[in-house]
């Protein structure tokens, strides 16, 4: 089993149930956005007790946040073993993007129609804070802006069936880029363009110039994932 750096004790709620859901839930995001941030090293093998350290949480958060993550195949557990993390798998990528193009247009379309103004106006914000962290070479955030973009253009699509299933593609793209963006200097900037594209076709319901820029993301997206064949990742 691997040794993990204990990380700042998270604020949660102290009451019953709801403090349970609060713990579980702040496993769940700092172990994901470990997984995702390459923290959680691809390919390794880590025990339960190793990742309540590693969120210094007790174990039964821990173990009902490993539910979602092996749903979304960022862990699989081996039994009498522990917790390993899926590695990076460039055929799986390309099968996910696959998947995902559909469901992108579904969720483009679906969004043009359902979406409220107020999640309008966020989609606006959210597509110049895109170009914003692209023009200053920041990954970090354009990473962390990308999460609020994945999350609200699910919310805005009014569909939770189809809010669900896009969380499944979510946490893996976002690995593959994180460990090879750094390879292909103008990767974020088009992909910072291309999503605010997404966003401001969303926010003037054009459902055809949000469906067209989707399919152009996932074309990039597929031929990123192609160039990194022969390159090892940066983790």
């Amino acid at each position: 089993m691997k040794n993990v750096p204990r990380r700042n004790p998270p604020q949660v709620k102290s009451e019953g149930a709801e403090a349970a859901r609060s713990q579980t839930d702040l496993a769940y995001e700092g172990l994901r956005e470990a997984i995702i941030g390459l923290k959680l090293r691809p390919g390794e093998m880590y025990s339960e007790s190793d990742l309540a350290a590693f969120v210094n949480l007790g174990r039964t958060p821990v173990r009902e946040a490993l539910h979602r993550l092996i749903r979304e195949e960022l862990v699989v557990t081996r039994k009498n073993r522990g917790i390993f993390i899926t590695p990076i798998d460039v055929i799986r990528q390309l099968q996910l993007l696959d998947v995902r193009r559909a469901l992108e247009q579904l969720l483009a379309v679906r969004a043009c129609e359902q979406a409220t103004e107020p999640e309008r106006r966020e989609m606006l914000e959210l597509a110049e804070a895109c170009e914003e962290s692209a023009r200053r070479g920041d990954a970090t955030e354009f990473l962390r802006v990308n999460r609020r973009v994945q999350d609200l253009k699910a919310r805005a699509a009014h569909n939770e069936t189809l809010t669900n299933t896009m969380d499944l593609f979510y946490g893996l793209s976002r690995r593959f880029w994180v460990a090879y963006h750094s390879r292909f200097p103008d990767s974020l900037s088009t992909a910072a363009h291309l999503h605010a594209r997404i966003l401001q076709a969303i926010a003037t319901s054009d459902p055809q110039a949000a469906v067209g820029a989707s399919n152009e993301l996932l074309d990039f997206l597929e031929s990123f994932t192609k160039k990194t064949v022969d390159l090892r990742a940066a983790y």
